[in-house]
């Protein structure tokens, strides 16, 4: 093992790129085959993702769940505060955080302060959700806009370890919503893997005190139906350590023709620094996270973006997150 290796905040080798690529592809490939793929023997994949983990460019490999298929709708809150202070705003964020319909919570700087990812059924109880929060905080919530979330894709964070290849033309494909029968048992598995995707199959087995073979029955049948869509690493505070910062714009657009839509859809979704795309009802039509190192970068980005749309966008909205308090794709309201 190369005993003297460490990592640079800012420089990830070429090997280290190589895992990283192959750990997004999927988060739950054994060591053994990222060795093969990469010229390097088990060990050291082990050792440096470690070290990647350690530095900061990893912290976390999660779960993906299709929380549409389970019943549930996914919307966007988000928030601007007013009349605070440091104990104020964290009595707000611990509540956030530990309500049970909350998948997310980003504190931000810019156009909002909050936005809060929740799992819930409807529109009407997304609505009632904000509403007490609303009552508790009364004097400190100054307005919100709530935004459906019709369909997201996940882009697998390709500036991290590749030189970016621009993908063939094509649209996306329409989202799946059929809901599919769930036992108390695949639940209970998602909730193990929701922060931990790399849970080996005889860990899920002995904490739900079940046989190997019965959870990896579960576990295969879940992928089979696409409840779990993919296993993927965290990276936020990895690509803080090498100089990103992160983004949320959100698009406001007039009647826009297929072929628009489509043109700015494979600009977000091929853009190399894009982490997630959402098509949104509500406030905002479209929003998109991504990752940039320069507000020139940024400033290129929504002129590409005017360039494609032209007329058709009516406004955008900014938030730079400065931390994430939560995330999960498995709140514990999916346990009802």
């Amino acid at each position: 093992m190369d005993k003297n290796y460490d990592i640079p905040l800012n420089v990830l080798t070429i090997k280290d790129r190589k895992i990283l690529k192959e750990l997004f592809d999927d988060g739950r490939r054994p060591y053994s085959a990222i060795a093969k793929h990469v010229g390097l023997s088990k060990e050291v994949v082990n050792y440096r993702v470690k070290k990647l983990i350690d530095k900061g460019i990893l912290i976390r490999f999660n779960t993906v769940i299709d929380v549409n298929k389970l019943g549930w709708q996914i919307y966007f809150i988000n928030i601007r505060l007013r009349n605070i202070d440091d104990a104020v705003e964290k009595e707000i964020i611990e509540l956030l955080r530990n309500h049970q319909n909350i998948a997310q919570v980003l504190k931000c700087m810019g156009t909002y302060d909050l936005i809060l990812k929740v799992f819930v059924r409807d529109y009407i109880d997304a609505n009632n959700l904000m509403k007490n929060i609303e009552l508790k905080f009364k004097s400190h919530i100054s307005e919100y806009a709530i935004d459906f979330v019709e369909n997201e894709v996940t882009i697998p964070l390709p500036f991290l370890y590749e030189p970016f290849k621009i993908k063939e033309y094509q649209s996306m494909p329409e989202k799946d919503t059929t809901q599919v029968p769930i036992s108390s048992t695949d639940l209970k598995i998602l909730k193990a893997l929701s922060h931990d995707a790399r849970m080996p199959v005889a860990d899920i087995a002995k904490k739900l005190n079940m046989s190997g073979e019965l959870a990896r029955h579960h576990l295969k049948k879940l992928e089979k139906n696409k409840l779990i869509i993919k296993y993927r690493p965290s990276a936020w505070s990895g690509s803080k350590s090498i100089g990103y910062s992160w983004y949320m714009v959100m698009l406001k657009l007039n009647e826009t023709s297929k072929e628009t839509h489509k043109k700015l859809q494979f600009y977000i979704i091929n853009n190399p620094s894009m982490t997630y795309y959402y098509k949104c009802i509500g406030l905002h039509d479209i929003q998109f996270e991504i990752r940039l190192k320069t507000s020139d970068e940024l400033n290129q980005v929504l002129m590409d973006i005017r360039s494609i749309l032209k007329n058709d966008l009516k406004s955008h909205e900014l938030s730079i997150i400065l931390k994430e308090y939560k995330y999960t794709y498995f709140p514990d309201c999916m346990l009802e």
